[in-house]
């Protein structure tokens, strides 16, 4: 059920400092955006993990100007608020962690933060998001893309998947050359790109196949759909060097959103 809804975003801290011996709970709290429903009550929680763009926290004139950000970089950072936007008008509270942000970054393209790091943030971020007061702690959801879906797989392969809150988990575009097994113990949607060059599709594919209990993992692989389609006014194609490209492709945007939207529905 669509709900009205009004945009609450909370960025206590952009850049705290690492030496100061914060835990990982103390930066997931002080380093995200917080998009609520209106109305009163606990809601079906979304904790959204960017890729390595990280999240938009300037203006776009102060964004453009930057010269550590490339094209693609000001595309996704403004993205990832669009699409918690967007989940939070289908009655989802969002929480878009900031990870580049708590780790002191502007982007980390160039250097990805690893995986298991990522884990750990997902790991603090569920027992954090639970205490909530407009949380319904036992309605959760992991949503990454890229970067950040590569994150969300290394945190279903752990212990940690055994959450009991966590209902279900998306990982859009993620980079699966990293993972050589895939445990699962929720209902998974992977959504690929079939003409991706910076996350591989096959690789992906592959990975599911050799996953245990695959009947949980819905892959839905989108043809000749590149990293980013889900970028709305991005172009077609993007070179951003070293072979490398991202695309908004209309058809996959609209088939994958559909797809969230199914997902997570039946995952209530």
């Amino acid at each position: 059920m669509r709900h009205a809804c009004t945009w609450v975003a909370a960025l206590l801290l952009l850049l705290p400092g690492l030496s100061s011996g914060q835990s990982i709970r103390d930066l997931v709290r002080e380093n995200h955006y917080s998009y609520i429903p209106s109305g009163q009550g606990r809601y079906p929680t979304i904790i959204a993990i960017p890729g390595c763009s990280g999240i938009s926290s300037d203006s776009p004139a102060a964004e453009k100007s930057n010269p550590q950000l490339r094209e693609d970089d000001l595309l996704f950072r403004q993205h990832y608020q669009h699409m918690a936007e967007k989940l939070q008008a289908e009655g989802f509270a969002v929480l878009l962690l900031n990870i580049n942000a708590a780790e002191g970054l502007l982007t980390a393209c160039a250097d990805p933060i690893d995986g298991e790091r990522i884990a750990e943030y997902i790991s603090d971020a569920v027992a954090w998001t639970r205490e909530l007061s407009f949380v319904d702690p036992d309605r959760l959801h992991i949503v990454g893309w890229s970067m950040g879906g590569g994150g969300v797989l290394k945190w279903l392969d752990g212990p940690r998947h055994g959450a009991t809150s966590v209902r279900s988990a998306i990982a859009i575009y993620p980079p699966c050359n990293r993972h050589k097994d895939l445990s699962v113990a929720i209902p998974v949607l992977m959504l690929l790109g079939g003409s991706d060059d910076i996350a591989d599709a096959t690789t992906c594919e592959d990975l599911v196949e050799s996953a245990h209990i695959k009947h949980q993992i819905t892959v839905d692989n989108y043809p000749g759909a590149r990293h980013g389609f889900d970028i709305e006014g991005a172009p077609p194609m993007l070179d951003i060097g070293n072979g490398m490209t991202v695309g908004y492709q209309k058809e996959a945007a609209d088939a994958s959103w559909l797809a969230i939207v199914q997902f997570l529905t039946v995952a209530e």
